[in-house]
């Protein structure tokens, strides 16, 4: 009798455990990634490395590109004074950002600064330690002045023109890269309120300049 029940309590015991164990092998399996988190942080990678704006194909640009390849950028009634990083189309066909919270990034693959045509230069409204180089962009104003350097110190001077925010899903793309009889330049950032699950803000500022006549 006694060994009955002895054979009983190790037949439960084992029995207990049995949620460790599959076909007399222990469990490999491991909890479920989350898939929302990876998601998110995709996304959070894609807006932090492009303006999410989609220049236009077929971009009308003049043969001879008379501008200049811009090296610097300073704006007096901004305070700011900093250096250009040249920027193209990452995979996904937008716009690429400066790796830099401190420079701005001009899209090498449009216009060149003075010549006809839409320049397009972007900078990063804020990181996670503070204000960025365009973290002011929005205080310009018509009649403000843009100056854009090459290495050799050749200077062009634009002037503020208007300003606008755009959803960044439905900017007009055409108007802020494709081709203008004049000279422009545009320039971008974020704006809006921040949406987390998305990593970036919901609107995109544009600060619309032409080339000041000499």
């Amino acid at each position: 009798m006694r060994y009955l029940l002895g054979m009983l309590m190790i037949a439960i015991l084992i029995g207990g455990c049995s949620h460790t164990q599959e076909n007399g092998q222990e469990s490999t399996k491991k909890p479920n990634v989350s898939e929302p988190a990876e998601k998110q942080e995709q996304k959070e990678q894609i807006a932090s490395s492009s303006t999410e704006l989609t220049p236009p194909k077929g971009l009308k640009l003049k043969e001879d590109r008379d501008g200049i390849v811009p090296y610097s950028i300073e704006i007096p009634a901004l305070d700011v004074k900093t250096t250009i990083e040249k920027v193209g189309t990452l995979e996904n066909g937008q716009m690429g950002v400066p790796k830099s919270f401190d420079t701005v990034g001009w899209f090498g693959d449009g216009s060149q600064p003075g010549s006809p045509g839409n320049a397009v230069m972007a900078g990063h409204v804020d990181s996670k330690t503070g204000p960025a180089i365009f973290y002011k962009l929005d205080e310009l104003e018509q009649g403000d002045e843009i100056i854009v350097k090459d290495k050799d110190g050749k200077s062009l001077t634009f002037e503020v023109t208007g300003k606008e925010s755009y959803d960044r899903k439905n900017a007009p793309v055409n108007k802020i890269f494709d081709y203008s009889y004049t000279s422009k330049l545009n320039l971008i950032t974020c704006t809006g309120d921040f949406n987390r699950d998305e990593g970036t803000h919901e609107e995109r500022l544009v600060v619309f300049t032409e080339l000041k006549k000499s």
